[in-house]
């Protein structure tokens, strides 16, 4: 299984010069298998770019509207070929701007297996309750996960659960995932029951951050 995480900017890039449709073909080149977006319109103000990928990946997909913003939503959203069982948008506690969680059931080989998307707060306080949020909700899955995002943190708060940190994993913790910058705060972390198989960091500038990429199978 390809996995794709990218944080798009809105569908533009640092310079906030507007890439959708580069990072559309980008997409498409890449053929993942999953891929979890984060800072994704879908709105009258700057267009219906959740729907828009949908359609010119041929991807089903799910929208997580964490925010209402210009006649429509502004979140995150994932996208699959695979299968969709179940779709569950979970709103993550939030003091400042209003954070999620997409919980998005697959099947991959006969197994169920749960897309977890988010993009956490800026501020620590916020993080650290959506951290807790984030691994109770874990503890309590019974099928096989994978959770990523943009996590805006080098240092992600799991404390008591054995997430297995995909760039750790093939020694390339150390790449950054933000641009203009030396800090990785994009994940992908999958359960035990996953093995790693490449992990790279993808140095595109159409947003401010790079897309990171990964590949597992299942252990057995």
């Amino acid at each position: 299984m390809k996995i794709i995480s990218y944080n798009i900017h809105s569908g533009k890039n640092s310079w906030f010069v507007p890439q959708l449709y580069r990072i559309i073909r980008f997409l498409n080149m890449e053929n993942a298998t999953v891929i979890g977006v984060q800072e994704i319109n879908e709105n009258n103000k700057r267009g219906k770019q959740a729907t828009s990928l949908s359609i010119q990946l041929d991807m089903d997909y799910h929208f997580g509207p964490n925010l209402s913003f210009g006649n429509g939503h502004y979140g995150i959203a994932s996208y699959t070929s695979l299968p969709i069982l179940e779709r569950n948008h979970i709103l993550l506690p939030s003091k400042k701007e209003q954070r999620g969680l997409l919980d998005t059931i697959v099947e991959y080989r006969q197994r169920k297996v749960h897309i977890l998307n988010t993009h956490l707060g800026l501020a620590k306080e916020d993080r650290q309750e959506q951290f807790q949020y984030i691994e109770n909700y874990l503890k309590q899955l019974t099928s096989p996960y994978i959770l990523l995002g943009d996590f805006n943190t080098t240092q992600p708060l799991f404390t008591d659960i054995p997430l297995i940190d995909t760039a750790k994993e093939m020694s390339k913790e150390h790449q950054s995932t933000l641009m203009l910058s030396k800090k990785r705060i994009d994940y992908i972390f999958v359960s035990k029951e996953f093995k790693v198989t490449s992990y790279r960091v993808i140095p595109v500038n159409m947003s401010d951050h790079y897309p990171i990429e990964v590949e597992v199978e299942f252990n057995n």
